[in-house]
């Protein structure tokens, strides 16, 4: 494929755009961590932890007193955090036609997503604190095996408990386009339930397509979106790019990698805690005031693994395309939909070093299309 017929593809006013808009973004996203980790300086520096924690330390219950604590805490960063993100870039995506959603819709998903958070912050705090308690030589342990079973648990729940929350789903629209994709599984032999229409329009304007869940939870997800833009025959693409995501048990390969990250990011900092204790002044203090710092660390630790796993989902992005181009009979309907993707989400066709290291769960779009016309050459030579 020439530069010509790969500029054909997409559309030259939304290229511009998205020049344009990934240039504020990225300003945007590194000022807003910029103030981010200075509010964590300030919090810390400040000793703000203690000092709450002393406005709360009355004749409470220990359970009472971690939960206003956590509640607290987690409430002033949502407040500042949601505000910072309101007037940059909830307001660029606005400006740019991206998000689909008013204030009030937005605002009611923050909502949501805080006492999600919420309940997830105040369970791990309670087994951190009782395990480090009980078992303070073997905590890590104990911790690895229960996240770790905890993690497939919420990915096996995640489309009939969590995303109802932020999402509709309904069974694919019946009519010729689902009886044809329906026609794809039993083709490729592949025994499935339903194929699934999420109403991703109420969120933002480009579409999409996913597979979640695990077991008799599994669903292919198609965004109510991808007919508007979208021919039959890329629609199916699309398909087949999921089903290479289940037939190659991607989500599976995903919850092997999980376990053994948090069992390096426990071991590192049941290694390091007494020596943070120290550093901070928490060793004679309620357990309750470690906390914040236990989440900046975890944190911390957790994202130098980032990296490998955004490797390993190119890695899958990558098995998925090729097999999708097998099973289809043109592999350009798979690289015009990457074109089009790119064009409504305003995406850039290639990544700089950083982003490929820190960012990247995609391999490019450039790289995907060329993908696309390289297998349909080495087809018809």
């Amino acid at each position: 494929m020439d530069k010509k017929d790969f500029e054909e593809l997409f559309n030259q006013t939304r290229r511009d755009k998205a020049y344009i808009y990934h240039n504020r973004k990225n300003k945007l996203v590194l000022t807003n961590n910029i103030v981010k980790l200075a509010l964590v300086f300030f919090f810390f520096y400040y000793d703000l932890e203690k000092r709450l924690f002393e406005f709360i330390n009355n004749d409470y219950w220990f359970s009472i007193k971690l939960l206003f604590f956590l509640c607290i805490i987690l409430f002033i960063f949502y407040i500042l955090s949601t505000y910072i993100e309101y007037f940059s870039i909830y307001q660029l995506r606005r400006k740019f036609s991206l998000s689909a959603q008013s204030t009030k819709d937005w605002l009611q998903d923050k909502v949501k997503s805080f006492l999600l958070t919420f309940v997830l912050t105040y369970g791990f705090s309670v087994l951190f604190l009782y395990l480090t308690s009980k078992y303070p030589n073997n905590w890590w342990i104990f911790i690895t095996i229960i996240l770790s079973i905890f993690i497939i648990l919420l990915n096996y729940l995640l489309p009939v408990l969590i995303l109802p929350l932020f999402y509709s789903l309904k069974s694919y629209p019946e009519g010729e386009l689902k009886d044809r994709l329906m026609k794809t599984f039993d083709k490729l032999d592949i025994e499935i339930e339903d194929i699934y229409e999420i109403n991703l329009s109420s969120k933002i304007t480009s579409a999409n397509a996913a597979v979640i869940g695990m077991g008799n939870t599994r669903k292919i997800l198609l965004s109510d979106n991808l007919k508007d833009r979208f021919s039959d025959d890329e629609i199916e693409a699309i398909l087949c790019h999921e089903i290479g995501h289940h037939v190659n048990n991607d989500i599976y390969k995903n919850l092997f990698i999980e376990p053994i990250i948090i069992a390096i990011t426990s071991f590192i900092i049941y290694q390091t805690w007494p020596y943070l204790l120290d550093l901070f002044g928490y060793l004679e203090m309620n357990p309750i005031v470690t906390l914040p710092a236990l989440f900046i660390l975890w944190g911390i630790l957790y994202a130098i693994f980032t990296p490998l796993q955004l490797y390993l989902s190119r890695k899958y992005e990558i098995r998925a395309d090729q097999f999708a181009f097998k099973i289809i009979d043109d592999p350009m309907d798979l690289g015009r939909v990457f074109a089009k993707l790119a064009d409504d989400s305003l995406s850039r066709l290639e990544y700089s070093w950083w982003e490929k290291i820190y960012k990247a769960s995609h391999p490019s779009i450039k790289s995907r299309i060329y993908e696309a016309k390289d297998f349909k050459n080495d087809e018809t030579t």
